[in-house]
């Protein structure tokens, strides 16, 4: 899975990502819940363990492939759009 930080925690309830700490993967799953200033989020309780709560501030990194993601949440997050202009200019003349 090639993926990416995500530093905007707030945009990630309902995907799939991978929880990291020290560049190590800690555990992968369903984002529940983020809290409001986006500090925290809870990952569902599957599989690979019960419900847990993961803090920005104790050093845990969210990782996210961004196949996986809404084309407007991937273009958001992950990638520099071209301006409006080009876009359609590319659009219009392919």
């Amino acid at each position: 899975m090639k993926s990416y930080r995500c530093h905007d925690w707030s945009v990630l309830p309902g995907m799939e990502v991978e929880i990291r700490m020290n560049g190590q993967p800690v555990r992968t799953g369903i984002v529940e819940i983020v809290m409001p200033d986006a500090s925290m989020l809870w990952l569902f309780s599957d599989h690979n363990g019960s419900r847990t709560l993961f803090e920005s501030s104790e050093g845990y990194e969210v990782w996210a492939d961004p196949e996986d993601l809404p084309d407007g949440l991937y273009w958001a997050m992950f990638c520099q759009r071209p301006p409006e202009h080009a876009r359609s200019e590319t659009e219009a003349n392919p």
